[in-house]
């Protein structure tokens, strides 16, 4: 009989599941900006907060996430610190959303909200 896993062991589990490099396609204006990702954690989050200018600037925070998380096929980032300035300050608005929400774009959450409001994953 397999020995049931303790609440550490299954957080583990899950961390070791979630712990994968997942390809995110974006094309922006015919420019394409594939990348692939590791999913961000809290200590990601608080390092790119703690890193910001402005600690309550979620657009700063934000950004910095997407350029430590943006990697390439074999898990090297693609951008360094110093698209920073490029993100916040020259991209549009709407370029610049666009590859940062391509972080929190995961199909699974997707079918997990469809199931919670009600509607029927498509």
């Amino acid at each position: 009989m397999a020995k049931a896993l303790t609440g550490l062991e299954k957080l583990q589990a899950l961390a070791d599941l979630e712990n994968k490099l997942t390809k995110k396609e974006i094309k922006i204006k015919g420019i394409d900006f594939t990348f692939w990702t590791k999913p961000s954690t809290i200590g990601d989050y608080k390092a790119a907060k703690a890193a910001s200018r402005d600690p309550e600037d979620l657009l700063e925070t934000s950004a910095r996430l997407f350029i430590k998380n943006a990697l390439d096929e074999s898990g090297q980032p693609q951008f360094a610190i110093d698209a920073l300035p490029m993100l916040l300050r020259v991209l549009s608005m709407s370029s610049a959303s666009k590859l940062i929400s391509a972080l929190n774009t995961d199909e699974e959450e997707d079918n997990d909200l469809d199931m919670k409001s009600g509607q029927e994953a498509a």
